[in-house]
């Protein structure tokens, strides 16, 4: 990529949203576009060429949607729903537009594509694996504290302690049982 601003990826991905019978998932328009042999090489490490990927592919769809906004087509662009439709279809479209600011202006800030380095790749990955297992397990650590969703902070500090001193085996507690609550802890503390 010689130019910083020029995304190889639109005209690609163009073509397979205007073929598409249904919508698409990121990870198959990846695996498409690499059947193509239309993902370059970006970097030598495994992570950071996925998280640069990635990135154009998402540059591109956020690049097109604008585009196709003007010509009267909404681009539906999610996870796991990535599609065409025309504008029509869409009343609420300009509300939609609105909501994915945020994520537009980071997908469209081509530093966040140049500057964006390894152990940062590595950062966002933590916190999102964190968030992700801290949220699957959250109702499962609460139910085994007895607390309802809706406890705070300091009731799931206060149960912590009780379970703890309860459950440690210096006081004949079951090692076992308190493993479990102390993994339950870690869920709750970390999901903040």
């Amino acid at each position: 990529m010689s130019d910083q601003s020029t995304n190889p990826l639109i005209a690609p991905l163009l073509a397979l949203l205007q073929q598409a019978a249904g919508s698409y998932k990121v990870h198959e328009l990846m695996s498409a576009l690499r059947q193509q042999g239309a993902i370059p090489v970006l970097a030598d490490d495994e992570q950071l060429q996925l998280f640069r990927v990635n990135f154009l592919i998402m540059n591109a769809l956020y690049q097109l949607q604008a585009e196709l906004w003007q010509e009267g087509w909404w681009l539906v662009i999610s996870t796991l729903d990535i599609r065409l439709e025309p504008l029509t279809n869409v009343p609420d479209a300009s509300h939609a537009f609105a909501i994915g600011e945020n994520l537009r202006s980071y997908y469209l800030d081509w530093q966040v594509f140049w500057q964006t380095d390894r152990a940062e790749v590595e950062a966002l990955l933590t916190r999102f694996w964190r968030r992700y297992d801290g949220a699957g397990h959250r109702v499962e650590a609460l139910a085994l504290f007895e607390l309802t969703a809706n406890a705070s902070q300091e009731t799931i500090r206060r149960r912590w302690r009780e379970l703890a001193l309860q459950h440690h085996r210096d006081r004949g507690g079951d090692a076992e049982t308190f493993i479990r609550i102390r993994w339950a802890w870690e869920c709750l503390n970390t999901a903040k």
